[in-house]
């Protein structure tokens, strides 16, 4: 039976390769778990008349969400990853839409108006007919 006699210098060559393939390995799971964060979003919520108090901020596609205080500020109840969209409404604004990027931690959603149009019918002739109410 032959023996190898393998000389130190790559027997150590081999354990720095090894070394750089597991520090290559372990900085590129690094890179993908910095992706996956979560983080605490808050803003204010605004429109062409300032700031829009009592406005709904919802995580889409669930009932998780918060709403905004008299200053139109919020914090999120829930941390947020990137590509989350959070859904803002109040009533007489278009629903807006926010998706959660990089490293997103302070949103200012703008609300535009919904344009209301009231409708009327005006009464043209009086009634001074009685009521038939009964009396018990």
């Amino acid at each position: 039976m032959k023996t190898l006699c393998i000389p130190k210098q790559q027997n150590v060559l081999k354990t720095g390769i090894a070394f750089g393939i597991f520090l290559m390995i372990s900085l590129f799971t690094t890179t993908v778990n910095a992706q996956e964060t979560e983080r605490t979003v808050t803003g204010q919520v605004t429109s062409n008349y300032g700031i829009v108090p009592s406005a709904t901020v919802l995580l889409k596609g669930t009932y998780i969400g918060v709403v905004c205080d008299d200053d139109g500020k919020f914090t999120f109840p829930q941390k947020l990853k990137e590509n989350d969209v959070l859904v803002v409404t109040s009533l007489g604004f278009k629903d807006r839409e926010i998706k959660i990027t990089g490293d997103t931690t302070y949103i200012e959603p703008f609300l535009e108006d919904i344009p209301i149009i009231i409708t009327a019918a005006l009464r043209t002739k009086a009634t001074t007919a009685p009521l038939d109410i009964e009396k018990k």
